[in-house]
C-alpha cells in the first residue's frame, strides 16, 4: 500500500487511493484455516453451482465484515437462500399473483391519502434507504445486508403482506386496492435497486419483471438506474414508533404463549 502512494505521488502528485479494503480469511465453520489435508476445503466452483453466486456473496458480506476473518458454513448459505431470497422471491410472486388478475400497471396516479399501514411501510422503507446509504458510503456493506435483509424479513413480508392480504383479494378495483399495489411495488422496485451491488445476478430480473408492466423506467437494468435516495416528506416517524411498540409488544406475547406451551 505504502509504494502506490509512493509511486502515485512521484508520478501523479497525488494519493493513489482514497479508501482501501483488506479480506480476511476465509475459515472452515470451526474456525480453523481450509487445506485439502485436513480435509475441511470447499470447493468454490461447486458451492456457486449449488447454491449461485448471489446467495454465497449474501452470506458472506451479512455474515461479517470483510476485513475479519469467517466462518464458513455450507448451511449457512443454504438459510440465506431460503429465509432472505425465498422470502423476497414469495413477497415478489405474491404481488405479480394478484396484480396481474387485477391488470395492475401502475397507470394511475399516486394515491396521496394512504391507509396508516402503507404509511408505515413507506416510512420504514425510506427510513431503510437513508440508512443504507449512509452504510455504502462508510463501506459498511455487512450493515448493508443486515439492514436489507430485516426489513424484508421482519417489516416486509411478516407485518406488511401478511396484514394487507385481504386487501389483495378484495374483488373491486378499489382506491384502497391499488394504494397497497402501489405501495408493495415501491418496496419491491427499491430493495431491488439498494440490495443489487451485493446480489446483482437476483435483483435484475427482479427490477425487470417489475418494470416490464409498469414501463416506470427506461432503463433495462437496475445497475444502470440511480441508487434510491430517502424522501423525508414520506418518513412519519409517530407511525413508526407506535408500530414499532405493537411489534415489541407482538413477539413478547409470541415469547410467553410458546413458553406455556
Amino acid at each position: 500500500f505504502y509504494t502506490l502512494h509512493a509511486i502515485a505521488t512521484a508520478v501523479f502528485d497525488s494519493v493513489a487511493y482514497k479508501n482501501v479494503m483488506s479480506n480476511g480469511l476465509v475459515l472452515d465453520k470451526n474456525g480453523q484455516k481450509m487445506a485439502k489435508r485436513l480435509g475441511n476445503a470447499v470447493d468454490p466452483f461447486t458451492t456457486l453451482e449449488k447454491y449461485g453466486p448471489d446467495a454465497t456473496r449474501w452470506y458472506m458480506i451479512s455474515n461479517a465484515n470483510p476485513w475479519e476473518n469467517l466462518k464458513f458454513d455450507l448451511e449457512g448459505i443454504d438459510e440465506v437462500r431460503r429465509k432472505f431470497f425465498g422470502t423476497l422471491y414469495n413477497t415478489y410472486s405474491f404481488f405479480a399473483l394478484y396484480a396481474n388478475v387485477d391488470g395492475f400497471t401502475y397507470a394511475e396516479k399516486n394515491v396521496e391519502n394512504r391507509p396508516e399501514i402503507d404509511r408505515w411501510i413507506l416510512s420504514e422503507l425510506n427510513l431503510l434507504v437513508k440508512e443504507v446509504t449512509a452504510f455504502y458510503q462508510d463501506y459498511e456493506p455487512t450493515k448493508v445486508a443486515r439492514a436489507i435483509n430485516n426489513f424484508v424479513n421482519d417489516n416486509l413480508s411478516n407485518w406488511y403482506v401478511r396484514l394487507c392480504r385481504r386487501r389483495f383479494w378484495k374483488g373491486d378495483y378499489s382506491e384502497d386496492k391499488i394504494s397497497a399495489y402501489q405501495t408493495l411495488y415501491t418496496c419491491l422496485e427499491t430493495i431491488s435497486k439498494i440490495a443489487a451491488p451485493i446480489a446483482p445476478f437476483f435483483m435484475d430480473p427482479l427490477y425487470q419483471d417489475l418494470n416490464k408492466v409498469t414501463v416506470k423506467n427506461t432503463l433495462g437494468s437496475v445497475q444502470l438506474t440511480d441508487s434510491p435516495r430517502s424522501t423525508e416528506d414520506l418518513i412519519v416517524q409517530e407511525i413508526v414508533d407506535k408500530a414499532q411498540l405493537a411489534q415489541q409488544i407482538t413477539t413478547m406475547v409470541f415469547s410467553r404463549r410458546k413458553e406455556e406451551n
